[in-house]
């Protein structure tokens, strides 16, 4: 009796943290859409403006090259934090095939 109790506990604790697995990995897959999305517009603002800014026409006026410049500052920030995440991977995937070496 006190198994058959605890074996239907368990069961339907099972069955409740599958399902919130299951939802709170469509959420974060939810997350890195977005954030793919977000760096997809970073990179194409990112060659808008070295193709806006290929013959230096926004340098030479002041109060326009002080807003270029922050425009430029602010997208090679944000740019740099994309570039970070890859040369991590980039990284991770080198330390798994040294590993795989090894052994």
């Amino acid at each position: 009796m006190i198994l058959e109790i605890l074996l239907t506990l368990s069961i339907i604790y099972s069955v409740f943290i599958s399902y919130l697995s299951m939802v709170a990995i469509r959420r974060i897959n939810q997350y890195e859409n977005f954030i793919l999305k977000l760096q997809q517009i970073i990179e194409h603002a990112t060659e808008k403006i070295k193709t806006v800014d290929s013959l230096g026409h926004y340098e030479s006026d002041d109060e326009t090259g002080f807003f270029f410049q922050q425009l430029k500052d602010l997208q090679e920030l944000l740019s740099s934090m994309f570039e970070e995440e890859k040369n991590q991977q980039k990284r991770g995937d080198n330390n798994g095939k040294e590993n795989k070496k090894e052994k």
